[in-house]
């Protein structure tokens, strides 16, 4: 049997080689795409603004499953409230690509650790495809683990059996509906954690947000996409992508009136006022001190300025995929250059676009000034379409 696995193994690794290298098409991408009713187009965090959404041709939304059970083990309202979301986009002819919880949660609501009781993981997981089957379109188990912030409390060996028994559990009961999971960049020792779990994939998801700070190709995506799928033998479904439309260096200026909103003149003043400096920042800066340097409290205010000030001032890199600018514009051009290489891949099964709509505040440090996570929309914060919208739009439906 090892024999038979290993020669299995060899014929995968040798026609996903050629298959990538020379763009031959895989009758398994073609199988998930005859399943998935077409090739996926998608959009995470949607709004409910259907008819722009569909006019557009993005008829997949992607957002996350929120642990089942509150601390009582009773249903929780926050998944309840999920099941009325999902539900309201599969009636209106949407598919959900659906998200599975995070370890954290396990540990933090479930009282457990669900790498050492594996049996009731899996019981969740097949749990939530049963209560779930109809009002979703497909499963990814969990989200990027070997990005700290999600993987904790686990190790990035437990996070890949932590996906992989919720697979394993899922691969008996779900038929043709697709499960899989999903890698920031290619991760290779990720990869090769994965492999013996392989086998219980549908697909592969890849995130990447290549070109956002510093030099880069809008190849770079098709190249990271075939690499993806020649490590895992599995179809790939781009699951996350995007392009800030806001963002760049902070001039003397703009640095010196974010200080002064904090009652500073200078960095050095600041760093000087130590914790009450700290105190004034919002929660969850606080908290992403706590998490990135819990041993180094004492320098944290130093730490700020050091190592988190693209945070603490919103401030991105000059250089961007092919000059392209954080702008409006450019952000629709993004688009453009990227999601054409990617149309040409017969490895690939579809892209999920990040995201929907800007968020009001960077849930990483609370900033309204900062574009890591308050830039990335189709649509501004006030729901109406950017150009990015336009472009996006343009692209899918010329296909």
């Amino acid at each position: 049997m090892k024999v038979i696995a290993f020669l299995e193994s060899i014929f995968i690794t040798i026609s996903c080689f050629f298959g990538s290298v020379f763009n031959l098409p895989d009758k398994n991408v073609k199988n998930l795409i005859e399943v998935n009713g077409g090739y996926i187009y998608g959009v995470c965090h949607p709004n409910e603004n259907y008819e722009m959404l569909r006019d557009a041709g993005l008829k997949w939304v992607r957002f996350d499953i929120p642990y089942p059970f509150n601390q009582a083990g009773e249903i929780s309202g926050h998944y309840l409230a999920f099941k009325a979301r999902a539900k309201g986009y599969t009636d209106r002819g949407f598919q959900v690509m659906a998200v599975t919880p995070y370890p954290r949660d396990y540990f933090n609501i479930g009282g457990f650790n669900p790498v050492e009781e594996v049996e009731k993981t899996q019981e969740i997981a097949v749990f939530l495809y049963n209560d779930l089957k109809d009002i979703t379109g497909a499963f990814q188990v969990t989200n990027e683990m070997g990005i700290e912030g999600f993987t904790r409390p686990l190790t990035l060996e437990e996070a890949a059996v932590f996906i992989g028994i919720q697979l394993e559990a899922l691969d008996k009961v779900t038929g043709d509906f697709p499960i899989g999971y999903n890698s920031a960049e290619v991760n290779k020792k990720l990869q090769k954690l994965m492999k013996p779990y392989l086998k219980y994939c549908d697909y592969v998801g890849l995130d990447l947000y290549t070109g956002n700070q510093g030099k880069a190709e809008a190849s770079a995506y098709a190249k990271n996409v075939k690499k993806l799928y020649r490590l895992t033998g599995k179809p790939v479904i781009m699951e996350e992508f995007g392009f800030w439309s806001e963002g760049g260096p902070k001039t003397p200026e703009q640095k010196a009136e974010i200080l002064g909103r904090y009652g500073y003149a200078t960095e050095a003043e600041a760093i000087a006022d130590g914790m009450n400096f700290i105190r004034k920042l919002p929660p969850q800066f606080q908290q992403r001190l706590r998490d990135n340097y819990p041993d180094d409290e004492a320098r944290w205010a130093q730490l700020v300025f050091e190592k988190e000030y693209q945070h603490f001032y919103g401030e991105t890199a000059a250089e961007t995929m092919e000059n392209i600018p954080h702008t409006p514009e450019g952000q629709a051009e993004y688009f453009r250059r990227v999601m054409g290489e990617l149309k040409k891949l017969n490895c690939l099964a579809g892209v999920i676009i990040y995201c929907c709509q800007d968020m009001e505040y960077c849930w990483a440090c609370g900033h309204a000034w900062c574009p890591f996570e308050t830039r990335w929309g189709l649509f501004y914060l006030d729901g109406t379409p950017k150009p990015a919208y336009y472009a996006v739009k343009e692209i899918i439906t010329s296909s």
